[in-house]
């Protein structure tokens, strides 16, 4: 998979960012625009269906008034009177040119003149008789019901007949009637005039694509169709067209009645057979109609995918555009990026190589890389940073430790230290001394010889910390010891000790406190010169050898050693010193270990110097070695290593390490030789001893025979064998004999006093009573109870 850069990550991330906002403004302004659009529809089909409204009851209204006006014309009075025969044609002609003048105004209405009284009727077509015009709806009906409720629907059946037949199409039309009044005349005479229910449909429709597929329905108060696009319905109640309500899926008819819905007008979606209409509706306050919109939702639908087509093209625009500018814009941001790259050598080259090497390496993007090359600059500064401090504290060290073991010249050890930043320091300080700091492991269980190194560093911490940079040196560690210079501006030379005792004090304490550690401090004489370091540094190296005496845990001033005269001798206790080798040779471990802490009290008792102690203890490993010389053992056995066991002592530091390291080290190793060569010589004396009792247990045998045969001291002999054998020598020549005995009475005939003889006994009887004593039987009874126990096991 090859990896993303992040220029391409740049330019999804812009195109990301320019497309969601487009994308939702897109869907945001279709959805506006449709809620719009189907609101505007709303507002146009309410506006439609007033207008349709307005237009239907201005042309009744029209068609009501010329009624009103025609039923008072004095013409129209004169002409009832006349009965058909007497009815001139100028009479007919000018009452069919009213009709037709009132038709002018509503061409498809149809006027009749009804006279009962004189059985005729007269319309735009002609004069007839009644008998040849049969009324399908009685005139009286007709009468009361328009003059009650105003325009009723009627069969078309009443304005036609056998001469004139309706070529409409309607069944129905929307008639309205005037009776005549006249003094001279009956109330059977009327003006009835009627609309086709078909014609009331298109005139009102409008022009405009969208709007013309609205369709109008027309009912009245008992919520029968009075108008509908389709004449079949009309006549029909409302419940036949089956409008199904689409939230609540009740019958139109049910919605529209005034006890469920009481509101004059409003809007619903409804459903015809699984198809929707969006549906106005509107109450005449004057007729009771009310008169219903219905529109196809596939028109609004249509709107709808027309919006969207718009609002898609506009976002495709504009998201081509912000793809462009995303590019555009991202190649633009990321030319300091390639700059950068290239400044870390990271160039096209490099990015190849990783396309090739992507199956082995990680995939990276420019940032990544920048990241890395970035760090790997920051490790290689850190590491350098590293060496570098560490070059210069080796170098702060090496400085050190050449002063204090007196390894600078002057002019060097001057300029040294002013490069190490320490001439302030000297300028300032009047006094000066070496303080040397070890930490006391001999009574340690926390730690071991193992942690010393980092015990050291810990304590090396605490005086960087505890101790102000213009009072010291930096501490070093020299040989698993701790030194440092401490100065200060006091003169007396006592203040400034105790000063030292107080530092020194502190630093002790917290130690213990921090790493539960007991250290030594031991310090120089004060010192006003930077070339008397060296000296002060091997005094407070000897002050901390006072531990020899004092023990651990100590501070020490170095005190400058007293004068003794010139006859004066060092005593030694050597008396203990030859108690002691004698107890290593005869292997006594606890006798030695006894005498060497006796000895090594006596030395530590004296008041010496750590050099004399020294001097002490290396007398006694000296006469220990020689022991050993003069005993073959040589000092391989007990020092296999190439170590020298004179630095080894002379590298202690207390007592108690002293009696330790020569108990551990010296005295057990040798002691465990002459063990070893005891047991071999005891174990080689017991042997020739139980070969002589074997082979002479019949002769009169005794342990200082045996002494002078193996030239050893009966006593030593007596001892020897017990300890090898459990008994003594008298025991087991007693055992053995009374074994034979026992041999000989089971496999011999030999009578009992034979065997007393032989085993040396002069009386018999002392055999017997001896014999009673081992076998708590005689040996005749001990002869008699075997047989019988053989003769059993044969039979």
């Amino acid at each position: 998979m090859r990896p993303v850069s992040y220029l391409h990550k740049i330019i999804v991330f812009g195109t990301l960012l320019s497309t969601l906002p487009i994308l939702l403004t897109g869907i945001a302004a279709f959805t506006y625009s449709v809620n719009q659009t189907e609101l505007h529809r709303i507002q146009t089909n309410k506006q439609l269906l007033l207008q349709m409204q307005s237009n239907v009851e201005h042309k009744l209204a029209t068609v009501s008034y010329m009624l009103d006006q025609a039923t008072r014309s004095p013409f129209m009075l004169q002409s009832l009177s006349a009965p058909l025969p007497n009815m001139n044609l100028t009479t007919a002609n000018q009452l069919q040119s009213e009709f037709q003048h009132m038709r002018s105004w509503e061409p498809l209405m149809d006027i009749t003149l009804v006279n009962q009284t004189q059985d005729w009727l007269i319309d735009h077509a002609g004069l007839y008789l009644n008998a040849d015009f049969p009324l399908a709806l009685p005139m009286q009906d007709l009468l009361s019901k328009t003059l009650t409720s105003g325009w009723q629907l009627a069969p078309s059946s009443v304005f036609n007949h056998n001469e004139r037949s309706s070529d409409s199409g309607c069944i129905y039309h929307i008639a309205l009637a005037r009776s005549i009044p006249h003094l001279n005349a009956s109330s059977g005479s009327a003006l009835i005039a009627g609309i086709p229910a078909c014609s009331m449909q298109n005139p009102v429709i409008p022009d405009d694509r969208d709007l013309s597929a609205s369709e109008l329905i027309i009912i009245n108060r008992e919520q029968r169709i009075l108008v509908h696009p389709n004449p079949i319905y009309i006549g029909q109640p409302l419940s036949a067209v089956n409008f199904e309500d689409s939230e609540s899926n009740m019958e139109l008819s049910e919605l529209l009645s005034p006890t469920r819905f009481p509101a004059s007008s409003g809007y619903r979606e409804v459903r015809i057979s699984d198809a929707h209409y969006s549906l106005n509706y509107t109450q005449s306050p004057l007729k009771g109609w009310t008169y219903i919109l219905i529109t196809p939702m596939n028109v609004l639908t249509q709107q709808s995918v027309e919006t969207a087509l718009y609002t898609m093209c506009i976002s495709i625009v504009l998201l081509l555009l912000s793809l462009l500018f995303s590019w555009v814009g991202s190649r633009r941001l990321h030319i300091p990026v390639r700059e950068l790259l290239k400044q870390l050598g990271i160039g096209d080259r490099a990015l190849l190589n990783q396309h090739l090497q992507e199956s082995f390496a990680p995939h990276q993007d420019e940032f990544e890389q920048i990241k890395a090359h970035i760090t790997q600059l920051s490790a290689s500064r850190s590491q350098m940073e590293h060496k570098l401090n560490q070059y210069v504290l080796q170098l702060r060290n090496q400085l050190m430790m050449n002063m204090y073991l007196g390894r600078c010249s002057p002019a060097t050890l001057y300029k040294s230290i002013s490069e190490q930043g320490y001439n302030n320091q000297l300028i300032r300080w009047q006094q000066m001394a070496v303080l040397t700091v070890q930490a006391d492991l001999v009574n340690q269980t926390k730690y071991g010889p193992q942690d010393l190194d980092l015990l050291l560093f810990a304590i090396q911490n605490i005086m960087e910390e505890s101790i102000d940079e213009e009072h010291q040196f930096s501490p070093t560690v020299m040989e698993q010891t701790i030194v440092t210079v401490i100065g200060s501006v006091e003169l007396d030379n006592h203040l400034f000790s105790r000063e030292l005792y107080k530092i020194t004090t502190q630093l002790q304490h917290q130690i213990g406190e921090i790493l539960n550690l007991q250290v030594s401090f031991g310090f120089s004489q004060p010192v006003t010169s930077i070339l008397e370091v060296h000296q002060a540094y091997v005094e407070a190296m000897g002050a901390l050898q006072q531990r020899m005496k004092l023990g651990s845990g100590v501070i020490v001033q170095y005190e400058a050693e007293a004068i003794y005269p010139s006859q004066w001798t060092l005593p030694y206790p050597e008396s203990l010193e030859y108690n002691l080798i004698h107890a290593i040779q005869s292997a006594d471990e606890a006798e030695a270990s006894v005498l060497l802490q006796q000895l090594l009290q006596s030395i530590f008792r004296m008041d010496w110097t750590a050099e004399e102690y020294q001097v002490a203890l290396t007398r006694l490993l000296m006469q220990v070695l020689q022991m050993m010389h003069d005993s073959g053992i040589r000092l391989a056995q007990i020092s296999p290593g190439h170590s020298s066991i004179f630095k080894e002592l002379l590298a202690l530091q207390y007592a108690a390490e002293v009696e330790q390291w020569f108990i551990s080290r010296i005295m057990g190793p040798v002691i465990e030789i002459f063990r070893e060569r005891q047991y071999a010589q005891h174990q080689q004396i017991s042997e020739k001893m139980i070969a002589i009792v074997q082979q002479e247990y019949d002769t009169d045998l005794t342990l200082e025979e045996c002494a002078m045969r193996l030239h050893y001291n009966a006593s030593y002999l007596s001892s020897v064998f017990r300890k090898e054998t459990g008994c003594a020598f008298s025991e087991y020549l007693a055992q053995y004999r009374f074994k034979m005995a026992r041999k000989w009475l089971d496999e011999t005939e030999l009578t009992v006093k034979d065997i007393a003889a032989r085993l040396r006994y002069n009386n018999p009887q002392n055999f017997i009573r001896s014999f009673r004593k081992w076998e708590g039987i005689t040996p005749g009874q001990y002869r008699e109870r075997r047989q019988k126990a053989f003769s059993s096991t044969t039979k």
